[in-house]
């Protein structure tokens, strides 16, 4: 299936796990991928992400990469996704969300079917892999690191919903804490205008009922996040690499590509990965 970016292409995945299906973004970031960059929300994030990696490549910041964007079929951006994104990248569900709390079929997903195929067709490339995500997908990812940690080597984890059902993810670490070291490496990254008083000038202009629109319930999710990144440390694990930031003047829509840029960097930066002309 063909894609408007070009050297991308576009594949539609049955799931078994999940009993849908999923429209597979893949991104060519050179010529022989040293490994996988695997990003949610495709339909918003995918274009991005491979823009980003291909940028980068060019002074020789990052690898070459296969960026590997799972997103839905017939959705034109990430806003018509609303209800399938909050099925796959919720860990529990919650009343007021009929289809929530699929994280778990998801995580399945990617190991036993997308991996599969991923080696099938990119042999060698998706022995390394990193993972992206942003909003519910950083959510997902903190989801992931703490139930399944071997689902990706890094964890790229962008402005996460960790208000999801009552800060149920606090409650999940806590309970995870008592297993094996993680061995992973985790960043965590976020706008520093994604404070409540934030978010409200972020959707000043949106009408009242607009489904971006914050709602009236107070949320901070830079308070959120740092005390999220306290209790993670407070593990000492170490076999964790945890690294967080505040990213000046971002708000929620405008931080993932910053913090894309900047976690890439920090995973990266001592290889000598070459340059392209």
């Amino acid at each position: 299936m063909a894609n408007a970016l070009g050297g991308t292409d576009v594949h539609d995945l049955w799931s078994d796990s999940v009993e849908d299906t999923f429209r597979i973004f893949v991104g060519h970031c050179g010529a022989e991928p040293r490994g996988v960059l695997v990003v949610t929300d495709a339909n918003g994030l995918f274009g991005l992400t491979v823009d980003t990696v291909r940028m980068m490549q060019i002074p020789a910041l990052v690898p070459s990469l296969l960026v590997v964007g799972v997103g839905y079929p017939d959705a034109a951006t990430i806003v018509d996704t609303i209800s399938v994104r909050t099925r796959d990248l919720t860990p529990t569900p919650i009343p007021r969300a009929a289809a929530s709390g699929g994280a778990d079929a998801f995580i399945e997903f990617i190991s036993t079917e997308l991996r599969p195929w991923l080696s099938e067709r990119f042999p060698g490339a998706s022995d390394d892999t990193t993972y992206f995500g942003h909003s519910l997908g950083g959510l997902f990812g903190t989801y992931a690191l703490l139930t399944a940690p071997t689902t990706f080597d890094r964890y790229i984890v962008s402005s996460p919903s960790l208000w999801w059902d009552g800060e149920a993810i606090f409650d999940i670490e806590r309970s995870a804490s008592e297993r094996d070291g993680l061995r992973s490496e985790v960043y965590f990254g976020i706008g520093s205008l994604e404070t409540d008083a934030g978010r409200r000038i972020e959707g000043r202009n949106l009408p009242t009922g607009h489904v971006a629109k914050p709602p009236s319930a107070h949320l901070d999710m830079v308070a959120d996040m740092r005390r999220f990144v306290r209790q993670l440390a407070s593990r000492s694990d170490p076999t964790l690499t945890l690294v967080s930031a505040e990213i000046d003047d971002e708000f929620h829509a405008t931080v993932p590509g910053a913090v894309l840029s900047r976690a890439l960097r920090t995973f990266f930066a001592t290889a000598d990965h070459g340059g392209v002309d």
